[in-house]
């Protein structure tokens, strides 16, 4: 993580002042912070305070090395081929879904995200478990995800990151949102109350969507100013972190890398404390709704991120070179041909690059630009001399490398974390 700024808390300001005029003191020191021509000013009124988020020079140092950054991000994932840069996505997908859901307790795991994924368009895809929640994200990486316009549209993502996983006592019971309070609770106190009543949390709402989308705002800062918002509006009886989450990678992806913005999550959830004390910062009342710590403690995790990126890639740019040189082993010893070599080499890639392995037949086949029952045959061939297995074998059907393939020519995914206490400052 970053290094902690130098501008202080106002509560900080005022806890260390010991005068009488303390209360006078912050008053105006507030004046001064909200009323600076660098100031970003939201006019939403959060309790007795605009929102609203000033820029001292650690946030617009920082905020530069994230887009120098991306650079080298972007063109690393420019330089990986098709079939591992494609992987290597999909595997983020998986895992911003699996951090998301970590966060909020809930239980799931890549495999349950990747046969999520797998079925969709088949027979049984409708009883796949967080089916609607991967396709949201899967539109992220497709560049196909609309932004939401309008209240009903946050509404309309909700039901889909949360379906088949709500209770009946936490379903929206307003016409949109929630027409009841909710508080908040850390181990042993309510830390936040959630707007009500529902006249409340839609005017949030309204004003979250223009701010993310706001001309008058870098795209950057309105998307980390917007995800307070909605946590701060807490729309929903349950789900509104998954759901704010997916929020910020859609709006995150617009200044910022589909690698970067599919890789929050994950890093969230290495830092809770973090994320979770970001937001407390804000809620305190001496702080009068300055969003500047909040925004410095999400720029420093988003940073973080971009170093994993960055360490994940230049390990798959190693890794792929070794896996062409086991191809080409792999052609010498087993004198396959052509389209059985270009399947293997798929898979190879899929197990190396965090996609979990399997691959359905209509996607190999897509990728061999041949028909499905050519491809089977070619596939039937390769597990009979032991190279692939079904490890589906019905809606749809996928393939895998063998365990033994895997382990006779070196086929595994490579350890590219760096610890959470290692990072960059």
């Amino acid at each position: 993580m970053e290094a902690q700024l130098e501008y202080r808390e106002l509560s900080k300001l005022y806890h260390a002042n010991a005068s009488t005029s303390r209360d006078s003191d912050l008053l105006a020191e507030l004046h001064v912070r909200l009323h600076s021509e660098s100031t970003f000013r939201t006019g939403y009124i959060a309790g007795n305070d605009e929102l609203f988020l000033a820029m001292p020079r650690e946030i617009t140092l920082l905020s530069e090395k994230i887009l120098r950054t991306e650079r080298k991000v972007s063109l690393r994932m420019q330089n990986m081929p098709g079939i591992a840069g494609g992987a290597i996505l999909r595997g983020l997908v998986l895992d911003e879904i699996v951090s998301s859901n970590e966060i909020e307790g809930v239980r799931s795991t890549k495999r349950e995200i990747k046969d999520a994924l797998n079925a969709m368009g088949s027979e049984d895809s409708a009883q796949k478990r967080f089916k609607e929640l991967t396709m949201l994200y899967m539109s992220i990486l497709d560049q196909t995800a609309k932004l939401p316009e309008e209240p009903a549209d946050i509404r309309a993502i909700y039901d889909q990151v949360m379906n088949g996983e709500l209770s009946r006592n936490d379903t929206p019971d307003g016409t949109l949102f929630r027409a009841h309070g909710v508080d908040i609770y850390n181990r042993v106190k309510v830390v936040h109350k959630g707007l009500e009543p529902e006249k409340k949390i839609y005017e949030a709402m309204a004003a979250m969507l223009e701010i993310a989308q706001s001309e008058e705002i870098p795209a950057l800062y309105g998307a980390i100013v917007s995800h307070y918002l909605f946590e701060y509006a807490h729309p929903f009886y349950d789900g509104n972190g998954r759901t704010g989450r997916y929020l910020l990678a859609l709006y995150l992806s617009i200044p910022l890398s589909m690698a970067t913005s599919l890789s929050l999550s994950r890093t969230i959830a290495e830092h809770k404390d973090v994320y979770y004390n970001a937001f407390s910062i804000v809620q305190d009342p001496l702080n009068h709704g300055e969003l500047t710590h909040f925004t410095y403690q999400l720029l420093g995790l988003i940073s973080d991120a971009q170093i994993d990126i960055l360490n994940r890639l230049e390990t798959a740019q190693r890794s792929y070179g070794r896996l062409t040189e086991a191809l080409d082993r792999i052609n010498s010893d087993l004198k396959l041909n052509a389209k059985k070599s270009s399947a293997v080499f798929m898979l190879m890639q899929y197990e190396t690059f965090g996609f979990l392995g399997d691959a359905p037949l209509a996607e190999i086949a897509r990728h061999l630009d041949i028909g499905q029952q050519m491809t089977r045959k070619y596939l039937s061939d390769l597990e009979k001399i032991g190279v692939v297995c079904r490890a589906r074998r019905r809606n749809p059907v996928t393939f895998m490398l063998t365990e033994s393939f895997k382990q006779e020519y070196g086929i595994k995914v490579p350890e590219w974390r760096i610890p959470a206490d290692q990072h960059l400052a």
